[in-house]
């Protein structure tokens, strides 16, 4: 295959994939690094269709967000006709939630959660939680989990999972 059918032929998968690992598998093939057991939504948006510089680490699940790894707005000021690209990392273990957006030049520390329509323009540290726009520390993962144990405890009925194995 040539190299223009080929990229036609992986767009094509990209856009008709279910599976988040069989989008993984696309987007690895469009030329973005993608580690091994990464989850990628088919709503997710990586740059310029895969041409930015964007490193997605090992075991990490990307929901319905934007990742950006370049920037146009100052093009025409400073008379350019391509875009600014700065690499933009995802390190193992994160999560991107639903409409977050990250910016170029960041990296996502490892294990750190990204929660939904946070815009990220800054480094996240590793093992934390950021939200809001623009994104700033909550807390850690640590104690979004011990939250979530409490949550548990206290309300079953708010995981699935819980009242299925109970109900049967």
């Amino acid at each position: 295959m040539t190299g223009r059918l080929k990229t036609w032929f992986w767009r094509v998968r990209l856009s008709m994939a279910r599976d988040p690992l069989a989008v993984a598998r696309a987007w690895r093939h469009l030329g973005v690094h993608v580690g091994e057991n990464s989850y990628i939504y088919r709503t997710v948006r990586l740059g310029r269709n895969g041409k930015d510089p964007i490193q997605i680490g090992n075991n990490c699940v990307l929901t319905g967000c934007t990742i950006l790894g370049h920037d146009a707005s100052t093009n025409h000021q400073l008379g350019l006709r391509r875009s600014m690209i700065r690499p933009v990392k995802i390190e193992d273990g994160c999560f991107i939630g639903q409409g977050a957006i990250v910016l170029m030049g960041v990296t996502v520390g490892p294990r750190a959660i990204v929660g939904a329509g946070a815009v990220v323009t800054k480094d996240v540290p590793p093992d934390s939680v950021v939200a809001g726009n623009p994104a700033r520390v909550l807390c850690t993962v640590d104690e979004l989990t011990a939250q979530r144990r409490q949550l548990m405890a206290d309300h079953p009925e708010y995981f699935p999972d819980l009242t299925q194995h109970s109900a049967q």
